[in-house]
Formats: C-alpha cells, sequence, structure tokens
C-alpha cells in the first residue's frame, strides 16, 4: 500500500496567519483562496499524469511511472473537501469523507477569554447540497459533524493513533494507492506516530510549531510493505509554479 498525505491548498486563514491561531477575522471553516484553487489544480493534474511519479521504493521498485490512485480521502473541513475534489475529479475517482482526519482542535472559535469554544460546524445538508458526489460517513446529522468542545492535546494524539490503526486495517496488506488530504498539524503528528518520533519540547513551544512543516498540497509519500513502514519522501511541491507555493 502507497499512502499519500497531502496537505489541503491554501486557505483564507492561512493568508491571515501572522503566527498565533487567534488571529482577527479567522473562520472557524476557512475556504480556499484564489491561489488555493489554483494550487490545487496543479496537483490534481499532477497525479493524474501517466508519468508523474517516477521516484519509487528503492527497494522495492516497480516499472510503472504513474500515482495509480486507488482511493482519495477528505476530512468533513471545507478546505480538506474542496482540495481534493480536484483530485478526485481528475482521477476519477469517488471521494470518501473521513470523520476522523481533521485538524487539531476540530471546529472552534476563540472567546473573550482566548479560550476555543467548539461549534457544531456543518451538517448533513450542507454537504450534500455543496458537495453532492461526496460520499459522507454514517451518522452525520443536521447537528454539526463536531459539536463538541475542542480537543484536547492527548484527544488529538489518541486520535491520530486511531486513524493509523484504521487505514492499516483498510488496507496495509493491499496494492491501494491512497492520497488522503489532510493538514498540517495532523500530518505533522501522523508522522511522529507512526515513526515514533518523539514531539520535542522547544518544536511544540508555540502555535504551529511542529516536528514536521508542510506547504499547501504538499505530497508526502509512505510506503506499507510486508508489515514495514517506510517515508520516501516528505513535502514535495514539484508540481507548483514558484509563484503559487505558499505555506
Amino acid at each position: 500500500m502507497k499512502l499519500y498525505l497531502v496537505r489541503h491548498a491554501q486557505s483564507e486563514n492561512n493568508v491571515l496567519w501572522q503566527g498565533a491561531d487567534n488571529t482577527d477575522g479567522r473562520s472557524s471553516d476557512p475556504e480556499i483562496t484564489a491561489t488555493g484553487h489554483q494550487q490545487a489544480e496543479h496537483l490534481a493534474q499532477h497525479l493524474a499524469h501517466p508519468q508523474g511519479e517516477p521516484r519509487q521504493h528503492p527497494y522495492n521498485p516497480v516499472e510503472t511511472t504513474h500515482f495509480g490512485l486507488t482511493h482519495v480521502y477528505c476530512s468533513l473541513m471545507t478546505r480538506s473537501i474542496l482540495t481534493a475534489r480536484y483530485i478526485a475529479n481528475a482521477c476519477n475517482l469517488e471521494l470518501q469523507a473521513l470523520p476522523d482526519i481533521f485538524e487539531k482542535y476540530g471546529i472552534y472559535e476563540f472567546n473573550e477569554e482566548g479560550n476555543r469554544l467548539g461549534l457544531p460546524g456543518p451538517g448533513l445538508s450542507y454537504f450534500a447540497n455543496r458537495f453532492p458526489g461526496v460520499n459522507l460517513p454514517m451518522g452525520l446529522t443536521e447537528d454539526g459533524w463536531w459539536d463538541r468542545p475542542a480537543e484536547t492535546n492527548g484527544d488529538f494524539q489518541s486520535r491520530v493513533r486511531s486513524v493509523i490503526e484504521d487505514i492499516r486495517i483498510r488496507h496495509a496488506r493491499t496494492d491501494d494507492c491512497i492520497a488522503m488530504v489532510v493538514h498540517g498539524d495532523f500530518m505533522d503528528q501522523f508522522i511522529n506516530e507512526l515513526m515514533r518520533v518523539p514531539r520535542h519540547e522547544h518544536n511544540y513551544a508555540n502555535d504551529w510549531a511542529a516536528n514536521w512543516t508542510f506547504h499547501n498540497t504538499s505530497l508526502s509519500r509512505i510506503d506499507f510493505i510486508r508489515g514495514s513502514h517506510n517515508i520516501i519522501y516528505l513535502n514535495r511541491i514539484d508540481h507548483l509554479p514558484a509563484e503559487l507555493i505558499t505555506c
């Protein structure tokens, strides 16, 4: 199984961010920008190209030079769905939303004290009307897909471990090739958990600090072979022209 972790395209919050999450004008569930749409188009064309992936596992080489995606997953956050829809359309694949691959903390806003306050998030009608081609998770209602307090650090790390186990159960002993369109903090912790890398204290002392960093629409590839998992590369943005590179 090959897994591509894909960071979503540039969001409206990415443009506003100035070193902390509680920026004036921040949206709890932002859209992607005009630049983000261009990034997603370039990414989708790259993933659909018949010779788009010449980089293969050095100890398990294959003759193909295409990505050969079989599955496209997204979170229920709008920026992830908008990005992933480009990929699914270009590769003629169904887009499947997974309920647990959302960004750290979930859907929230800041209250007057500067604390994160959980919000309901969009409900079933929003997704059905705006994204009719997306395969939605069972149990989604009009109450909002989040509708709980902001996630804690401990809950976040436990959730990422559960997602890794779920992906293993679904795909680890298959020839599937998966694009999972997710979020920067989620990707960071996914690599930490998968490779058992500690969250180094100084790297997490500030907002949006991490062990690993990812540009918008970057590709990070992990191959699962005979019980092993190997990182082939991280944060590749070969598909983007210089003027469309953002973080």
